[in-house]
């Protein structure tokens, strides 16, 4: 039984040959995946994030989940709407690995986890993202309304204590 930790996968030419090798439609479906393109010139690394966010959109897979896919890069994180670090210490601690043995209730968890990887395998990717957005600006909307309340209410509560004292 295997935690999920990062695979770090060290990625040194952006010939198509290789990337169709390296990038498959399971490729964070069992742990979350860092995919360095230190190793390649600054230029380059701009054309492969393209081709990498071109792999997800058209076999319509999702980079966030199961598992995360996160590039390690030299450019800006402005360029991908993938997540990105400039160095693996940045990458989530959350997915680092763990010298302690697993518990009973931890072991439970992760046999209930692959269960629900297996599930996800058959999922749509753009549909389950279009809800979560749609799921999200709902909330924010409903946050939008309460603030807006608040503040009214505080100018009614001001309005009521002037009429109180004259």
């Amino acid at each position: 039984m295997s935690l999920p930790i990062y695979q770090l996968i060290n990625i040194r030419s952006i010939q198509v040959e290789d990337l169709k090798s390296l990038l498959n439609r399971e490729i964070n479906f069992k742990h979350p995946v860092a995919l360095s393109l230190k190793l390649l010139p600054f230029d380059q690394q701009t054309a492969l994030v393209g081709l990498i966010e071109n792999f997800f959109a058209t076999n319509n897979l999702s980079y966030k989940y199961p598992y995360p896919v996160y590039l390690l890069m030299d450019q800006e994180k402005t360029i991908t709407r993938m997540p990105s670090v400039k160095n693996i210490s940045e990458l989530p601690r959350f997915f680092a690995k763990k010298e302690t043995k697993m518990n009973v209730k931890e072991s439970y968890l992760f046999n209930k986890n692959t269960l629900l990887q297996q599930e996800i395998m058959n999922a749509d990717a753009e549909l389950i993202q279009s809800n979560i957005d749609r799921f999200g600006a709902n909330h924010r909307k409903v946050f939008d309304l309460e603030n807006e309340r608040l503040f009214y209410r505080s100018i009614l509560n001001q309005v009521i204590k002037v009429k109180k004292n004259g």
